[in-house]
């Protein structure tokens, strides 16, 4: 099992809506951690239907985590499970949902995220495979999760704004982890492509512009007619499987997918 973690540079390239997509698509049990270190937006977004009926709460997640364990130097696995939430009608998917303002969060502090990078290390032992949405990038960027990562991806968009506003990021990442890639967001082949060249670090996945399909998992929108014939959905299919195909490969790699089998949008 593994933990991917995925972070972003600049405004807002869509990395929860990917998080939550390649969730969906995960062909596998998962667990979502929301650790956007501002404001989490797995639940109020892609998950809102139920957040709003009670289904999914707010209650319990990274924060009540934090607390619970706070006198604990490392957690194991079963410290998680009164903090997850079942998702409805995705017996294969639980989500740790996260904090709702920033201050939550510095209450969290490094010690915190460390826990849970522990715990979250401690369940892919021998459970689910881990997406963790760790945010833009910020003072109070949850670093424990990417080191414990087998996978650092880098959200982006193929625009040179994106990519400028990313090019410390990557560099500080490729600096600094094996396993960083990129993830190209509405973008297709091409425009991939030119992102990875112009940022200098292997292309993870990419994904295709989509934007009544993606505010399905940005905003808990209803689905739109065909989604499962959408490019998006497509795609994101794809990428989830070879994701989790590498992920469970005796012999992992670390230095990226294969564009073709990664939904790359020809």
């Amino acid at each position: 099992m593994a933990i991917t973690t995925m972070i972003s540079a600049l405004g807002a390239p869509g990395a929860s809506t990917t998080v939550a997509a390649l969730t969906t698509a995960w062909p596998g049990p998962v667990l979502a951690v929301d650790a956007d270190p501002v404001r989490g937006s797995l639940v109020p977004g892609w998950l809102s239907r139920w957040w709003v009926d009670g289904r999914i709460t707010t209650e319990t997640g990274v924060v009540t985590f934090a607390a619970s364990t706070r006198r604990m130097t490392s957690v194991p696995a079963e410290g998680l499970a009164s903090h997850t939430a079942q998702v409805p009608n995705a017996r294969h998917i639980r989500v740790l949902p996260g904090v709702l303002h920033a201050e939550q969060a510095i209450a969290i502090g490094s010690e915190g995220w460390a826990r849970l990078a522990s715990a979250l290390r401690d369940l892919t032992n021998a459970g689910p495979d881990v997406l963790v949405d760790a945010g833009r990038w910020c003072p109070h960027t949850p670093w424990p999760l990417l080191n414990v990562a087998d996978r650092v991806l880098l959200a982006v968009r193929p625009s040179l704004r994106s990519c400028s506003g990313s090019a410390d990021l990557a560099r500080y990442l490729f600096d600094r982890f094996e396993h960083v890639q990129l993830a190209v967001l509405a973008a297709d082949s091409p425009g991939a492509a030119d992102t990875a060249r112009a940022l200098d670090l292997p292309r993870g996945l990419a994904l295709p512009d989509d934007a009544s399909s993606a505010r399905v998992f940005a905003d808990g929108a209803t689905e739109p007619f065909g989604l499962a014939r959408r490019p998006l959905w497509k795609a994101t299919r794809r990428t989830a499987r070879a994701l989790h195909a590498q992920a469970h490969s005796p012999i992992r790699g670390t230095r990226g997918l294969d564009s073709t089998q990664a939904g790359v949008a020809e």
